[in-house]
């Protein structure tokens, strides 16, 4: 189970005991307040009907005792259905259907009290009061089926539990879509710096141990002049190669951050395509290449990235060098939609299209290492086209050459 899914189960779980908890507490405080007012309410009319009892007793002008007997009848004659009455432990008369353990009568004389009982599947609640008759104290009962509040209180809270899952279900989904909504370009981003990085050490390795090779040998061999300014010369070419390197790794882990945030600004296209031909003109001259401008849009302004937009026409230019044969052309030009590079060079087979945009990957790689190309050129235009909303476009084909445009419906001036 991934991180996501962790974070989704764990809030839903979560949720859903803070669901039940709140559940219970509405439940308990519902089914007590039910309670206290079946409470309240039968108290009222049992004690009323306990006075009368007292009355009818007292007009009987009894000063001692009386007989038991006599006591349940008039009990008899003045308590409700579901009423008994006790002397001490003994049983004097049961009106009610329901069996309750009368040993756990306790009170105080004239203070209604209450008792609950589960008894046979049944939850009863027993009214009961401590009167005086002469010199005697009986305890009078009333018992209450309770057992519909209990059960409505039971079957609320399995309704609840029901739904609290239906709906901790779909929390737990909405909250998977929502976190994979928000992290999905953080993980994106994450997953491509991981795997430069992975890229990086493998591409790092050669040109480290070659260093390291070649100056241990000056520090412990004996070389000729012609030799040692070799060794250096190597050390020297590679060190050049790891710095540019490490430069465009920071160019392009830039990119790859979710919040890059780039400024459009109106460039002249023109000024734009001056600035690139300047950086690689000494490569041009080496290869003996023309360079040659295209386009009907190539004296306006857009709103771009100057910056970026120049190391991205540098890139496609020096992919361009590589791939020309000396002596060849390559074009520079710009369209309404679209900026482009494109050469009449070697191609790009079919089968290799998806994989050149990779960060390291290389077509040649013998001729790429010779030339020092190191696999970037084009994962770093592909993020700056991203970074533009725009789409990078590659036409190519073996034998012919390649064209790689940035395509998007810029704003002009």
């Amino acid at each position: 189970m991934d991180m996501i899914k962790k974070i989704a189960v764990t809030a839903s779980i979560m949720l859903f005991v803070l669901a039940q908890i709140f559940s219970l507490y509405v439940i308990q405080v519902s089914r007590t307040e039910k309670l206290n007012l079946l409470k309240d309410k039968e108290a009222q009319i049992l004690q009323k009907n306990i006075r009368n009892f007292e009355k009818d007793m007292q007009n009987i002008n009894y000063k001692d005792s009386i007989d038991d007997y006599l006591i349940t009848w008039f009990f008899q004659k003045n308590m409700p259905e579901n009423s008994a009455l006790y002397k001490g432990k003994q049983e004097l008369c049961n009106k009610s259907s329901y069996d309750f353990d009368a040993g756990k009568l306790k009170g105080e004389l004239n203070v209604p009290s209450f008792l609950s009982q589960h008894v046979n599947g049944k939850y009863l609640l027993v009214i009961h009061e401590t009167i005086q008759i002469g010199t005697q104290n009986y305890t009078v009962c009333y018992l209450l089926d309770a057992t519909f509040i209990y059960k409505s209180s039971q079957a609320l809270l399995i309704r609840e539990i029901l739904v609290s899952l239906f709906l901790s279900g779909i929390t737990l989904f909405v909250l998977v879509f929502l976190i994979r909504r928000i992290t999905k370009p953080l993980q994106a981003a994450n997953e491509a710096q991981l795997l430069l990085i992975g890229s990086m050490s493998h591409e790092l390795k050669t040109p480290l141990t070659a260093i390291r090779g070649y100056s241990e040998t000056l520090l412990d061999v004996k070389l000729s002049d012609e030799q040692r300014k070799k060794s250096l010369e190597y050390i020297h070419s590679e060190s050049g190669r790891l710095s540019r390197l490490s430069e465009k790794m920071m160019e392009l882990t830039k990119l790859y951050e979710p919040d890059c945030v780039i400024t459009f600004t109106p460039v002249c296209v023109k000024e734009l395509f001056d600035a690139a031909e300047k950086s690689v003109r000494s490569r041009l001259e080496e290869k003996k290449l023309q360079l040659v401008r295209e386009g009907t849009c190539r004296d306006i302004k857009m709103d771009l990235d100057y910056d970026l937009m120049v190391s991205f026409l540098i890139n496609l230019l020096n992919n361009s060098i590589m791939a020309s044969k000396p002596g060849g052309r390559i074009f520079l030009g710009a369209g309404k939609n679209e900026i482009w590079v494109r050469d009449e060079g070697c191609g790009i087979p079919k089968k290799e299209l998806y994989k050149v945009c990779q960060a390291f990957y290389r077509v040649d790689k013998s001729r790429s290492r010779k030339s020092g190309n190191m696999g970037l050129g084009l994962a770093l235009c592909e993020q700056i086209a991203k970074a533009h909303n725009a789409k990078l476009r590659i036409e190519s084909e073996e034998g012919k050459g390649t064209k790689i445009s940035l395509y998007k419906s810029f704003t002009t001036h």
